[in-house]
């Protein structure tokens, strides 16, 4: 039996001292220790001046069915797909990792089954009170997770297209996690056999991404050092009740970029030094999507959230949004101001 859910889509030495005259060799050489230590290794970046505050817009389009990854520094947009080019994701940032992401842009969910034979996945009954979902708040909690030896077969379930419509169901497997990759398995509905597929690492990169619409990977991610801002959907859990949303938003480049929200200083106010003091986090959603706000039928932007981004050169770069609209009026193109401090 093939169910579907129709999901609402809704929208963190000892020290000892001693006579140094004793021993005159002994004294200059700690001497020059002491003088190495006091460089500020926290304090990379070099005294520059700061940019002009820039203005730019991210066009979406009204169904959100664009993904957009920026380059402050270069002030570019790097690369831009859409969120139904791909499924799932491989980690490959480093040869370790094992975890597997769903595409929260499309609304996805997984249940991770007790059989181990994708032969054996007769029917989806159960899914929807098993189903775990990816979502950027709650990166504990994985649809499919860290797969290293893990044997389980799971259902996924492709979630919905750019115009709101539900895909189909898969079966899937990881059949084996190493240094060099990732070997999987998709056993898809009205198939006779599960199909083998291989994902080589690049450690270039964060994530590579596969579509079970074309069976291959596609390049969607740039280079991990090549972007600091990703403009998409995505989803987000909500406490009361517990239940996933699809938001529109912006998340942070999980490699060596940090963030904070500040909503006590205004966007003038804030200066390198201000910057300098307040506690970042590496938490990708640091910005996230509730710099707007829907009041009846307009999303409303909340003017008084101000970001600070810190890049991998350990540049900072103060943020805002003032505008959701594009110019005739349509949603889905944040328009944002920055300065590089």
């Amino acid at each position: 039996i093939k169910i579907f859910n129709f999901y609402q889509k809704k929208q963190l030495l000892s020290n000892r001292f001693f006579s140094m005259s004793s021993y005159p060799f002994l004294s200059i050489a700690l001497l020059l220790v002491v003088l190495q230590g006091c460089i500020r290794e926290e304090d990379p970046v070099l005294p520059h001046a700061a940019g002009d505050v820039v203005s730019r817009s991210i066009a979406l389009s009204s169904d959100y069915r664009s993904q957009v990854f920026y380059n402050l520094e270069k002030d570019n947009s790097i690369s831009r797909n859409l969120k139904t080019d791909w499924d799932v994701s491989f980690d490959v940032s480093d040869t370790e990792g094992s975890k597997i992401y769903l595409n929260q842009a499309k609304y996805m969910f997984a249940w991770k089954t007790d059989k181990t034979n994708l032969e054996d996945l007769i029917d989806t009954v159960g899914f929807g009170k098993n189903r775990v979902w990816d979502a950027s708040n709650n990166t504990d909690t994985l649809g499919i997770g860290a797969t290293k030896g893990v044997n389980n077969a799971f259902w996924i379930d492709r979630g919905l297209n750019e115009f709101g419509d539900p895909l189909d169901f898969i079966r899937f497997k990881v059949v084996s996690v190493s240094k060099d990759g990732y070997t999987f398995q998709v056993f898809r509905l009205g198939a006779k056999t599960p199909e083998q597929y291989d994902i080589q690492r690049d450690t270039n990169y964060n994530r590579v991404y596969f579509s079970f619409e074309t069976n291959k990977a596609v390049k969607v991610e740039p280079k991990k050092t090549d972007w600091d801002l990703q403009f998409t959907q995505y989803m987000h859990t909500f406490r009361d009740p517990y239940t996933p949303y699809l938001v529109v938003g912006v998340l942070l480049n999980p490699y060596s970029t940090q963030g904070v929200a500040d909503s006590s200083l205004t966007f003038e106010k804030i200066d390198r030094n201000v910057a300098q003091n307040l506690k970042l986090t590496p938490k990708t959603d640091v910005i996230g999507y509730n710099w707007k706000e829907f009041t009846g039928n307009t999303f409303r932007i909340q003017l008084r959230y101000n970001y600070i981004i810190q890049d991998q050169k350990g540049f900072l770069y103060k943020m805002r949004f003032v505008d959701f609209y594009d110019s005739r009026g349509t949603k889905g193109t944040p328009k944002f101001e920055f300065q590089k401090l």
